[in-house]
């Protein structure tokens, strides 16, 4: 397959992924989507707008301050450093920075 099919082929995959709201009821579920976020933002996988939407849908459920734990925070702090590195400019969250860093 060419270069460029391939990344078509990619692009296509990513979008599919995008469209899938995932419904997250429990901590385990929580930790395996955002840690697959994760991963594709470290390795670059999907563009930093899909790990943006991503964190919009974790961010805005209605238990998140139940589903959080710290080992989830630290996961979403290194995805939210890493959105704020990639160009967003984006507010710090108190539920992961706390008030005072707001």
């Amino acid at each position: 397959m060419k270069k460029k099919e391939t990344k078509i082929k990619e692009t296509d995959e990513s979008v599919k992924e995008a469209k899938e709201v995932v419904q997250i009821t429990t901590r385990a579920e929580l930790k395996a989507f955002i840690t697959e976020v994760h991963e594709k933002v470290l390795k670059e996988q999907s563009p930093p707008v899909f790990a943006m939407a991503a964190m919009q849908q974790v961010m805005t459920l209605e238990n998140i301050y139940d589903l959080v734990d710290s080992q989830s925070k630290e996961i979403l702090q290194e995805i939210w450093v890493k959105l704020s590195q990639s160009g967003f400019h984006l507010r710090k969250p108190p539920l992961l920075f706390g008030e005072s860093e707001a």
